[in-house]
Parts: C-alpha cells; structure tokens; sequence
C-alpha cells in the first residue's frame, strides 16, 4: 500500500504533456473563456496509475475551474487518469504540475487523438458547414 511519505513516482514532464492535451481540449471547447493555464494535484497510486485534481492557476478566474475541470477530466480520463478521491491529499504522494503549454502542430495533434479516443465536442463547438 502506497502512504503519503512514499515519494512521487510519476514522470513529470509525460504528465504535464498529458495536461497539455487536456489544456488544449479545454482551450477547444471552452472558446468563450479568457486566456487561462490548466494545473492539476497529481497523486501516485504506485502501481503505475495516477489520480487528478485539475484546476486553473489564475486566480481572477476560478469561478470558471468548475467547467474547465469537467472538460479537463474527461479528456485526462481518456489518457487513463483517475479522477481524485475524496482527501487524496492526505493519502497519496502527489505533486503540483503545469500543463505544457502545446505548439500549433501539437495542439491539432492532441485534439485528433482525443477525438480518435471518443472524446466529442459539443454541437457548438463544431465547425459549421
């Protein structure tokens, strides 16, 4: 059983590329929002699996987190992430990571492989023909 004083076991930088993906999902389907940067607490379940707890880094916007973190999770749950349990904090080993903000080509990347894992976007957020 993995306990809070374990160390973090995850790769840092596949994570915050993960949240890249996210980010740029979110970017996607939350067009209306102003500029915002996706950050999550991660916990390390220990057998290779990690938990998350997503939110935004600037503060102005927090009233918007509740959306972006929906949107967040369920393209994070598409990469194999968990969403966090109640108290994670105080169970698991975690860190605080930044999304890696991605570049055009990325981004067109990360939204075509979400789309290829399920992930649709709202009949808004659709191009028209």
């Amino acid at each position: 059983m993995v306990s809070r004083n374990d160390p973090f076991t995850g790769d840092r930088r596949r994570i915050a590329d993960d949240l890249g993906m996210a980010w740029a999902w979110c970017e996607h389907i939350h067009r209306d929002l102003k500029p915002f940067t996706l950050v999550a607490g991660v916990f390390d379940l220990g057998d290779g699996r990690f938990g998350v707890e997503p939110g935004i880094e600037e503060t102005e916007w927090y009233f918007e987190c509740g959306v972006v973190r929906v949107t967040a999770l369920e393209a994070l749950g598409t990469l194999g992430y968990l969403e966090a349990p109640a108290r994670w904090y105080a169970r698991y080993p975690t860190a605080f990571i930044f999304a890696r903000r991605l570049s055009a080509h990325e981004t067109l990347r990360a939204l075509a492989c979400l789309r290829s894992r399920g992930l649709v976007a709202p009949r808004s957020c659709r191009r028209r023909k």
